[in-house]
């Protein structure tokens, strides 16, 4: 299985794909009967239309879709990945009033041993390496956020040597709590007003998994005063009591 995160994996899988299957088949595609397979295929090589899908799945649908994928193409032919590069990162990160300092990685595919990068961005400086540290800072006002990655990696294949480019995106979101005048209804999103869907919301000492929308909806009133914490960020107090 390959070591890229899952939707680099399938963009990956999809662009390889579109490469070589096309030869693979010696001209098959050029029949009429399988005029809508060489059309996805097509699609498959445009990036804007591949970025679109990606970005409209979550990593589990894309892990699934690449094994999928990759279980199809051996049907037909030998899957031949391209060499390839990225950035280890999370989508997102919950951040409170201070920076943090994440260690990014690279996963390569088809690269020979010792490859190292020059970093750029968000990171902190530091001589080519095959790893760096994200430093991401608390986003402003209501504007999103997100700390930019990129990677210039200088590696070699079957001992030619070449350069690749990784980059990443890191969501950056500051935590915010709207809770009801009943005090049983609470929506969690991020200072920009995005919705926290799947996110762990502590409400003193009890645990709940925000649902759609942001939403946790709780059979009796949380007690005034408690603290409130979304992915383990203090999001402030349950209005009521004493702070």
């Amino acid at each position: 299985m390959s070591a890229l995160p899952p939707k680099q994996r399938l963009g990956h899988l999809m662009r390889s794909l579109a490469k070589h299957l096309p030869g693979q088949l010696e001209g098959l595609l050029e029949n009429a009967r399988f005029k809508d397979g060489a059309a996805a295929l097509q699609r498959l090589a445009d990036p804007a239309h591949m970025e679109k899908a990606l970005a409209r799945m979550s990593p589990e649908e894309a892990g699934w879709l690449a094994d999928l994928l990759t279980e199809r193409w051996s049907w037909s032919a030998d899957v031949q990945l391209e060499p390839e590069v990225a950035i280890v990162a999370p989508e997102e990160l919950w951040l409170g009033a201070e920076p943090i300092r994440l260690p990014l990685s690279l996963a390569a595919v088809g690269l020979d041993e010792g490859f190292e990068a020059v970093w750029e961005g968000a990171v902190l400086p530091s001589p080519p390496a095959s790893s760096a540290t994200l430093l991401a800072r608390p986003p402003e006002g209501k504007t999103p956020g997100v700390a930019k990655v990129r990677a210039q990696v200088r590696a070699s294949v079957k001992g030619q040597r070449c350069v690749l480019i990784a980059q990443a995106q890191v969501a950056l979101r500051r935590p915010s709590v709207v809770v009801s005048d009943d005090r049983r209804r609470l929506l969690a999103q991020d200072h920009a007003g995005r919705p926290a869907v799947g996110c762990r919301l502590e409400i003193g000492p009890d645990v709940h998994l925000t649902g759609a929308g942001g939403l946790v909806e709780l059979e009796v009133p949380a007690p005034p005063g408690v603290s409130l914490r979304l992915e383990g960020i203090p999001a402030g107090r349950i209005p009521g009591g004493n702070p």
